[in-house]
């Protein structure tokens, strides 16, 4: 997935000093569905081996019939490296879920090798690729006081979608989707580029990077959803992200594809900013688990997601879950 709704930063960093950045994210989801419009604001902080991801913001549901319902949220993920553990908080409901790196690792292990197993998809498959336009447009922009280049990536895609309740037994043509990543990348930003660095070894340990993320490719070209398009096109426009350099100030993403009786529109809308960027000693007590709260087992609140937005990160974008399609209300 984006991490924190956007590949911040590329390339390690040996500046270890504690830092905090804030993101302003706002993003119109018609992938499943309804609309859903989503708008947080999160606070990623750093202090040497623990990083603190708050998020704060609202969840809007517009139902075809033009209903709208809205939910706020206010969520919080604690990562400790040196404990090798991650709370994942509901300030709202006061309750979190605590679960060892290695646990995690297993975890996602188990689900990708079910998704596998499901989709009948053996270690000899190809890893999917997509062709990919950049445009450096050579245009300088300023955000927030930091100069950055603006670069846009395109691509588009051919694949056969079965759509969910009332679709046809047999297998359509295929349809085209496209997506657009227009950013504004700065080239050197350490603060970022300690978090993400961070991001990297936490990700190391908790599985969800180098070969794995292989295998998720893998299973997103296998299925045949819309919601599976996405995260294909996503995954791999963000790989060519990364090899551009620099770091993501402000992002555009667009998709775009058939829906019903139109050839093409927009599926979903992402924007990101970062707004504030600092470097200074912060508390150690922001990065413990507050006191208050209740535990709730790993498995119950997995099953409360289901059709609910994701614990972390959930105003951003759609999640992590590599073979269940989301619930018509919305992504999970």
């Amino acid at each position: 997935m984006f991490t924190c709704g956007a590949a911040l930063a590329f390339g390690p960093s040996t500046v270890r000093a504690d830092s905090t950045y804030e993101m302003m994210l706002r993003t119109q989801d018609a992938l499943v569905g309804g609309t859903a419009e989503l708008e947080a604001r999160i606070i990623v902080s750093v202090k040497g081996d623990r990083m603190r991801q708050e998020a704060t913001g609202s969840r809007t549901m517009v139902t075809r019939r033009g209903a709208r319902y809205q939910k706020p949220g206010h969520r919080l993920t604690l990562d400790q490296n040196d404990t090798r553990r991650r709370f994942e908080i509901d300030l709202d409901a006061n309750t979190y879920v605590e679960e060892t790196f290695e646990d995690a690792r297993q975890r996602h292990e188990a689900e990708l090798a079910a998704a596998e197993k499901a989709l009948g998809i053996g270690p000899a498959k190809a890893i999917p690729t997509l062709a990919v336009s950049v445009d450096r447009t050579g245009e300088r922009l300023r955000v927030h006081g930091r100069e950055c280049e603006r670069v846009v990536l395109r691509s588009t895609r051919e694949a056969v979608v079965v759509g969910g309740r009332g679709a046809p037994k047999a297998e359509p043509a295929p349809s085209r989707f496209a997506m657009t990543f227009d950013l504004c990348l700065a080239p050197d930003v350490p603060a970022l580029a300690e978090a993400h660095a961070l991001e990297e070894r936490i990700g190391d340990l908790t599985g969800t990077r180098g070969r794995t993320q292989d295998r998720e490719l893998r299973v997103f070209a296998q299925r045949r959803d819309v919601f599976a398009v996405f995260e294909l096109m996503h995954r791999l426009l963000e790989r060519e992200a990364h090899r551009l350099g620099g770091v993501a100030l402000r992002w555009e993403w667009v998709f775009s594809g058939p829906r019903r009786d139109e050839p093409e529109v927009t599926l979903l809308r992402h924007l990101g900013e970062v707004t504030r960027i600092e470097s200074g000693w912060l508390d150690a007590s922001g990065f413990e688990l507050p006191s208050g709260l209740t535990r709730e087992p790993r498995s119950s609140a997995v099953r409360s997601l289901d059709n609910a937005p994701r614990p972390m990160l959930y105003l951003a974008l759609p999640g992590e879950q590599l073979l269940k399609r989301p619930s018509r209300g919305g992504p999970t």
